[in-house]
């Protein structure tokens, strides 16, 4: 697959990684592509929701939260797990699209905790050392740098901090064939990844690997911790 991608000028080695070449090209793509879909977002996603209900079933939200969604979207999710702690916390989210920025921040105006901005995931415009939670739903394989982005992740968590990923994985024959589809398919798309580049990932950042848990055959949530 690396070599593959070498050749289609998709990917470069960077030491023992891979990084997409021009980054800002795909991040220019992904921007487009989820400002054009930003309007039927909820709608066509409503299953989607159902899953992601079982990923805050599994956050320590605790009592007083800061949390990070990467790549919010519309800021459902957001909105759901600051339905669960009753008005405390604070809960922020990302995302490179402008026009679903705007949709979650209309969406959350009756929320007082909940904070929106148009970001690059790879530069996050947050200090260190500031979330007790960061997570990302079911946007992961859409990150046109994964390495940066799991950093920036591990360096915005205080000490103890987990971080938590939602995603379709790689980890048989059907979805990496999938996976090489929708790269041919959609120019938003890079990467599904296994559970194991998840936890060499997470390694390579200097992440604690805590464990994975599947949700259903598609989506599986892995979960790290900043020591």
């Amino acid at each position: 697959m690396l070599a593959e991608e070498q050749k289609n000028g998709r990917h470069e080695p960077e030491g023992r990684t891979y990084v997409l070449k021009d980054e800002y090209e795909t991040a220019r793509q992904n921007e487009e592509f989820f400002d054009s879909t930003a309007e039927t977002y909820e709608k066509h996603y409503k299953l989607t929701f159902r899953t992601l209900t079982k990923l805050v079933s599994l956050l320590p939200l605790g009592d007083n939260p800061y949390l990070l969604d990467l790549g919010c979207g519309t800021g459902w999710v957001l909105r759901y797990a600051a339905n669960q702690t009753n008005g405390k916390g604070e809960f922020y989210g990302v995302d490179i699209s402008s026009k679903m920025i705007k949709l979650a921040q209309a969406k959350s105006q009756s929320y007082g905790n909940l904070h929106f901005y148009k970001s690059r995931v790879e530069e996050l415009p947050f200090d260190d050392e500031f979330f007790d939670v960061v997570m990302s739903t079911t946007a992961f394989h859409h990150f046109s740098n994964p390495e940066e982005a799991v950093r920036e992740a591990k360096r915005v968590l205080k000490p103890s901090g987990k971080l938590y990923i939602l995603d379709i994985t790689a980890n048989n024959a059907f979805m990496t064939l999938m996976d090489r589809y929708w790269r041919k398919t959609e120019p938003a798309h890079v990467k599904y990844y296994s559970t194991k580049e998840f936890q060499a990932l997470f390694e390579r950042a200097r992440l604690c690997y805590v464990r994975s848990k599947r949700i259903n055959l598609i989506y599986e949530v892995l979960i790290a911790e900043k020591s």
